[in-house]
């Protein structure tokens, strides 16, 4: 890296930084490949609370309580397969996906069960990252499916609300 790109870099970290402080005035020493960023056991009891009533609102049916983990109902919701559709759109519009899952979940009279594991939270101040397996399925059938989910939470006011999910299913 020349000089030149090594000052443009410093100066670009610079200037995405939150009010303007540099990325790299950090008092704490390197990572050295440790992320650091377990959640305090505060944050983790409250991280999976939102967790429990999101698997508790699917299988009850609370639109509701669901609804009140999310940031709006505007936010990233979005499922695939193992890949994308080649008819996907790349826009933030087409990831917006929860009022598919609304028809599908809520209003559609259907009952779901869900389930999840394998559950890896990280967390830095106000930011959480969730990654977990899940099963769901329809009661009346037994039929389900299954996939992996990553969830962002921003703790808004002191509570954790899901700012995006973006999932895969089978």
């Amino acid at each position: 890296m020349t000089k030149f790109s090594r000052y443009a870099l410093a100066i670009a970290l610079f200037a995405l930084s939150p009010l303007g402080h540099s990325a790299m005035a950090d008092d704490r020493p390197p990572l050295n490949g440790e992320t650091g960023h377990m959640p305090s056991e505060d944050g983790r009891k409250q991280i999976q609370e939102v967790l429990d009533n999101y698997a508790k609102s699917v299988t009850t049916g609370d639109r509701a309580l669901f609804e009140s983990q999310l940031l709006d109902e505007k936010i990233p919701f979005f499922g695939l397969g193992e890949k994308l559709s080649p008819s996907f759109e790349p826009n933030l519009q087409s990831l917006q996906g929860y009022a598919g899952f609304r028809k599908a979940v809520f209003e559609s009279g259907k009952k779901y069960s869900q389930k999840i594991s394998n559950i890896d939270i990280k967390q830095d101040g106000d930011l959480a990252q969730v990654s977990l397996d899940f099963e769901t399925t329809l009661v009346e059938s037994g039929k389900g499916v299954h996939g992996w989910k990553i969830l962002q939470l921003l703790k808004v006011r002191g509570h954790w609300k899901i700012a995006s999910e973006l999932y895969t299913v089978r």
